[in-house]
């Protein structure tokens, strides 16, 4: 059976689900956007996985008895990951600071950024994440999955394609399903979406895990029986 290992925010949820679905031996492992923005859950330079919460540790030991190594991520197995985006940290950063960025519009903002200065910003605020993931890379097959987008905001799809920017400059795989699945309106269509309207569903999680699999991201999924 293929084996692949889905991590990340709570964004992974769908993508475990759609593995799943497809017949992957998916072992996953997600937590908040919160928890990642806060530093209870981090991932290193060396691509392991660290937190200071004794929950949050025992979680990570699971996933590597799960995965039989003790460093899951960088063990060889396929690897599908969304980290490195939890942009609402810096949305509510510029929101709290009246920030903007000089190529969004904004009627709000009072100092307008660069987008050199983004990038910098960016960059510093996620270089050991980024460092996990061309860990991870080195080690195993890896696929970084941007964050679905259901509406139309113009600085949080910004935020996003700068973040998504700094991983293809590592030369990092990398999905964004908002460039590829987007309708007329320039956003995904409400039938991936979930409930909460935020993150994707059962349906968005097959729909990129058959996507990966069709483009060789990801092992081909299991013969159906």
């Amino acid at each position: 059976m293929s084996r692949l290992i889905v991590v990340g925010d709570s964004h992974a949820r769908a993508l475990a689900l759609g593995a799943k679905a497809f017949g992957y031996d998916c072992i996953s492992f997600a937590t908040s956007a919160a928890a990642w923005r806060d530093g209870v859950m981090r991932l290193q330079a060396d691509g392991s996985l660290s937190s200071k919460r004794f929950r949050a540790r025992q979680k990570i030991e699971s996933l590597a008895k799960a995965v039989g190594s003790a460093t899951p991520l960088t063990s060889g197995t396929p690897v599908v990951a969304s980290i490195g985006y939890h942009s609402s940290q810096f949305l509510t950063e510029m929101r709290l600071n009246k920030l903007g960025l000089s190529h969004v519009p904004s009627r709000s903002a009072e100092t307008l950024l660069s987008p050199a200065f983004l990038t910098a910003w960016l960059e510093d605020a996620r270089a050991e994440a980024l460092d996990g993931l061309a860990s991870i890379a080195a080690s195993a097959p890896l696929v970084v999955v941007t964050p679905p987008q259901f509406e139309d905001n113009p600085l949080l799809h910004a935020l996003n394609d700068a973040l998504s920017q700094l991983i293809r400059d590592r030369g990092l795989p990398l999905y964004d399903p908002n460039t590829d699945l987007a309708d007329k309106s320039g956003t995904l269509p409400a039938k991936f979406a979930h409930e909460d309207g935020k993150h994707g569903n059962e349906s968005f999680g097959i729909e990129i895990i058959k996507t990966l699999a069709r483009q060789k991201l990801i092992p081909k999924p299991p013969a159906r029986k």
